[in-house]
């Protein structure tokens, strides 16, 4: 397999329903996920068996992990060790694009 470019502007989609979530790239080992939520969607807590990075690389949100909420912005990384809750709710008036990081599996 050859290196890679993925360029998220091109690749982001929305949804009015609910939350987009597609894969843009995968291998044996690892897959990335474009995560696009408008204002009032979210992914609800939920746990993995493997850890779990999400970047957030537009807009602004808030995560949800032990009962707790965290605002994170574009440029923020969140870091999830597995079996730990985390969700993330768009409480803003702006569009919201995460890319995840996770091992295969999960």
């Amino acid at each position: 397999m050859k290196s890679q470019v993925l360029d998220v502007q091109t690749l982001k989609k929305f949804s009015d329903e609910k939350r987009h979530q597609e894969t843009i790239w995968s291998d044996d080992h690892a897959r990335v996920s474009l995560i696009c939520m408008k204002p009032g969607q979210e992914i609800v807590t939920h746990t993995h068996h493997g850890s779990h990075i999400w970047t957030v690389m537009e807009g602004t949100g808030e995560f949800l992990s032990g009962g707790k909420t965290q605002s994170i912005t574009t440029g923020q990384i969140v870091v999830v060790p597995a079996f730990e809750d985390h969700g993330i709710r768009n409480a803003s008036q702006e569009n919201l694009v995460i890319a995840s990081i996770t091992g295969q599996g999960d």
